[in-house]
């Protein structure tokens, strides 16, 4: 500890009291207002006869929760000095198929792109996050649909944490 002390480490989120608004990463996170999550997806599901596109509106509901909670957990900033503007994609690859073509898992990849601007509009930051997870099929449509769903939410609580953190080192530097 005193080795790690002495070349000026610090931890990432220490807070000077235990007031939450004290300072650190967590109140300097808490300073930026998080704009609706846009997924980028093709026609509706109206149009194309596919429910991919509510499964992206459900994948940008998600992160968008999981990131109020990450990164205001105590409410929007009243006045926010910075605005977090995020672009979700969702795709699904065979991660393992049968000798007939059939997959038995798959990986759902989440990509964010996401810009952080401050309150005159101008970007500050700008990142591309991903995380894949995977799940198995089971030709049952109940627990196809819950594995599927289940690898959405870890997926979402995942690159929420890493968007969080990076962030989180972005606004300390």
């Amino acid at each position: 500890m005193l080795v790690a002390a002495g070349c000026g480490w610090r931890p990432l989120y220490e807070r000077p009291s235990a007031s939450p608004t004290s300072g650190g990463a967590g109140a300097a996170l808490a300073q930026i207002s998080i704009d609706p999550v846009v997924p980028k997806s093709g026609l509706g599901p109206l149009i194309s006869g596919s429910t991919d596109s509510l499964y992206d509106s459900r994948a940008a509901q998600l992160l968008q929760n999981y990131l109020k909670n990450a990164l205001n957990p105590y409410g929007p900033p009243n006045t926010a000095l910075y605005h977090l503007a995020i672009e979700l994609q969702q795709e699904l690859r065979a991660a393992v198929s049968l000798d007939n073509g059939q997959s038995t898992r798959e990986d759902l990849v989440m990509t964010a792109e996401y810009q952080l601007n401050d309150a005159k509009g101008e970007p500050v930051m700008k990142d591309v996050a991903s995380i894949v997870t995977s799940y198995d099929i089971l030709r049952e449509p109940f627990s196809d649909l819950s594995s599927r769903r289940d690898a959405q939410q870890r997926a979402a609580q995942e690159l929420a944490q890493g968007i969080q953190t990076r962030l989180a080192v972005f606004l300390k530097k």
